[in-house]
């Protein structure tokens, strides 16, 4: 029986479901994972030293970001994990390296992460040395929910969710230029920055999660204590937001020494790592077992309203 899985990460709709699959699988069998965040969902190199260095960052940022988000949809189901280092893509072709790097004698894969392999099929094992995943290490290919409802539904959450993170990634950008000696981050481009976050975690989103939520718990009580705590995150998320504006807004000199607020930044972007870790990591896995076409489908449609910017009269769609 498998004991250890390695889990890569990139952020795709896929890759969050095959998360949450790796993390049931390794729950049902007692084993723990390591999660490594892909290259491929990182940025892009760039041309210039100045840019590159820019990206790089961006790129340790990201990475950190998947790492945390899966490592709390891990502990939210009670497995063990541990993350490859932040801030470093691993190529797919080098998988089996990082597997054989960290004990690990799974590899769990998307389809399209597997297509895009030059590795085994799924289920297999080779003893290549070659290219791909060819290193005795074998390789769970997880399936992807065929659904064209469920697919449209979620992928509209997971956009508001990138959306969400983007606004994070680029606050702390912001906070983080006034470190630099001569550099000034512009005050008024970081309210900016704020209010649309605030504008995102509003109504809209949380529209959407009520409704999955409420779906949910009309079709089982597996998880109702999992959406319990994340309802009271959701009011914490506001808390947060509201003091994060507070901040921003106090005054000009006190945004542009920047420690205060960089701080509350930081946190905030762990408190929302973890928290969209939990809700992929556990809320989406039951709600694809649970939920029939029907909810699916009315939940897509109202997503979708909502995503054009339809506001429901009531928020249980």
């Amino acid at each position: 029986m498998y004991r250890h899985l390695l889990v890569p990460v990139d952020g795709a709709d896929a890759s969050i479901e095959a998360l949450g699959q790796a993390v049931e699988f390794a729950q049902s069998i007692g084993a723990r994972i390591t999660f490594c965040p892909l290259s491929d969902g990182l940025a892009a190199p760039r041309a210039d030293a100045e840019t590159d260095g820019a990206a790089q960052a961006a790129d340790a940022d990201i990475a950190s970001e998947l790492l945390a988000r899966a490592e709390a949809a891990a502990r939210a189901q009670g497995v063990p994990c541990s993350s490859a280092a932040p801030g470093v893509g691993t190529p797919l072709p080098s998988l089996a390296v990082a597997a054989r790097a960290h004990g690990c004698d799974l590899i769990c894969v998307t389809p399209k992460q597997q297509a895009r392999s030059n590795g085994t099929a799924a289920h297999s094992a080779s003893t290549s040395d070659g290219d791909g995943y060819d290193s005795g290490i074998a390789v769970l290919t997880c399936a992807i929910d065929p659904r064209p409802s469920v697919a449209r539904a979620i992928g509209i959450l997971l956009s508001g969710q990138r959306a969400i993170a983007s606004l994070v990634h680029a606050a702390l950008r912001a906070v983080r230029e006034a470190r630099v000696p001569g550099e000034r981050h512009e005050a008024a481009s970081l309210r900016e920055i704020v209010m649309r976050l605030g504008e995102l975690q509003g109504p809209r989103h949380c529209l959407m999660t009520e409704a999955l939520f409420a779906r949910l718990r009309e079709r089982t009580s597996t998880v109702a204590a999992e959406l319990d705590e994340l309802e009271r995150q959701h009011q914490r998320a506001a808390q947060m937001h509201h003091e994060l504006a507070a901040l921003v807004a106090s005054d000009q000199e006190s945004v542009a020494t920047g420690a205060r607020l960089e701080e509350a930044l930081n946190a905030c972007a762990q408190f929302t790592w973890e928290h969209m870790g939990r809700e992929e990591g556990v809320v989406l896995p039951a709600a694809r077992r649970y939920l029939r076409d029907a909810d699916w489908n009315t939940l897509s449609e109202a997503f979708a309203a909502l995503a054009a910017g339809k506001l429901p009269r009531t928020p249980t769609l």
